[in-house]
């Protein structure tokens, strides 16, 4: 009967990691289909301008985006708030597969670059470990050269976070960093 209930215990832990696999990825495609089929195409070449900015300049690309974003006329709430849903999606999946996301190949090794991102963070602002939830905090608030919501993630994970204290870590970043950009990016834009 043991060997039995160790199975079923298994298959269930299978389940789950699956399903932590996969839930960032699903998020991700209903809130592209929903701007796909309920916004204006319009708002929608905004997002996805700022999405781009945002995601692939390699330098600067947090705080580059908000005032581009602002410049393509999307609202600075919206602006936030999708910054915000992006950096919480991505360190949803990074904090809940941290081990597995490595495994997934051509993904893998993001990851991992990730990782290694996040251990060169560690060596150079130790003040994050000994501050834990807080250093993690103000290293996903101020984009520093090796900093951002996926070092973030990683920093976390590898300090001993939890999963869970680690993404709200990551989400409180990400908020006061879009939130002071985009106060910024309005008040230097109102004065030109």
């Amino acid at each position: 009967m043991r060997v039995k209930e160790k199975m079923e215990m298994v298959m269930r832990m299978r389940k789950i990691a699956l399903a932590k696999l996969f839930i960032p990825f699903g998020i991700a495609g209903v809130t592209v289909l929903f701007f796909w089929f309920f916004v204006e195409p319009d708002v929608t070449a905004g997002y996805a301008a700022v999405f781009s900015i945002y995601s692939f300049m390699p330098i600067g690309g947090a705080v580059a985006a908000i005032p581009a974003g602002l410049g393509l006329d999307v609202p600075p709430v919206g602006l936030i708030s999708f910054i915000v849903f992006t950096d919480a999606v991505l360190a949803l999946f990074l904090v809940w597969n941290f081990d597995y996301a490595k495994k997934i190949p051509g993904l893998g090794k993001l990851v991992e670059r990730a990782e290694e991102s996040g251990e060169k963070a560690i060596r150079k602002y130790k003040w994050a470990k000994r501050f834990g939830f807080m250093g993690v905090v103000f290293l996903v608030m101020f984009p520093l050269q090796w900093t951002g919501s996926a070092v973030g993630a990683m920093v976390g994970r590898l300090i001993g976070m939890t999963p869970l204290m680690t993404w709200l870590a990551v989400i409180l970043g990400t908020f006061i960093r879009s939130t002071l950009t985009t106060l910024i990016s309005i008040g230097v834009l109102s004065f030109m």
